[in-house]
């Protein structure tokens, strides 16, 4: 499977320096866009049952304020003029792959104090997150911002650096968030009394959404949504 993986990339002629300098001309008006995967609604459920059960630690979730459920695959900030040319890749990505299973593998709570419902990665997800990548970061900004939480990670301030995005090949973590960073000893708890007994939750990726999003890569509404081929 990880042959079949290394080989659908090799075919796609777009070089990493390519990835890393994009040629289309840049605008100072630039807005960050996420490209994500969406899940079944069965996530949803499960995310629902976490908010409550953090909104009992005083802890009140992303999901309890609005945000929408999901699993980035590329985030960074595009010229806002390139959003058509966006939606034109995400249609084509979409369109050229299909449904397939993934996992909510457990709750984990990171060392900038941030909440993640941790997503199994799979050859076919990783596959999926490369591809998505190399299609649309030639679209992206030169001088992305960078994240404040990023400098606690310096491996993925080495991927924002040359990719603009911290989260990418190698780097790639699937995951949906639960809370940007909040109180550690509320999360503490959380974690005694509930993270730790998550059960693994079964689920289908059902297609690529985008949104436009805040300064913790969060969203409330989607700009576009693609179905995958049934």
């Amino acid at each position: 499977m990880f042959k079949k993986h290394l080989l659908a990339l090799a075919c796609i002629c777009i070089s990493p320096a390519a990835i890393a300098s994009p040629s289309v001309p840049q605008s100072s008006n630039t807005i960050s866009y996420n490209l994500f995967l969406i899940p079944s609604h069965a996530v949803d459920k499960t995310v629902s049952t976490i908010s409550n059960q953090l909104k009992q630690q005083q802890l009140s979730s992303l999901y309890s304020q609005g945000f929408l459920p999901h699993i980035t695959l590329y985030l960074t900030e595009y010229p806002a003029k390139n959003l058509n040319l966006l939606k034109q890749q995400a249609h084509q990505l979409a369109n050229q792959w299909h449904s397939f299973d993934l996992t909510l593998d457990h709750i984990q709570r990171t060392k900038g104090n941030w909440l993640m419902l941790d997503v199994n990665n799979t050859p076919e997800l990783q596959r999926l997150a490369d591809t998505a990548a190399i299609m649309v970061a030639p679209l992206r900004t030169m001088d992305p911002k960078i994240p404040t939480w990023v400098s606690h990670y310096p491996e993925k301030l080495a991927a924002f650096q040359r990719y603009g995005s911290p989260n990418v090949f190698m780097n790639f973590e699937p995951h949906i968030t639960l809370l940007p960073q909040t109180d550690p000893q509320k999360l503490t708890q959380f974690m005694a009394n509930y993270g730790a007994q998550f059960q693994p939750m079964h689920f289908k990726a059902l297609g690529i959404g985008i949104a436009a999003v805040n300064s913790n890569g969060q969203a409330k509404a989607e700009i576009a949504s693609y179905s995958f081929p049934k």
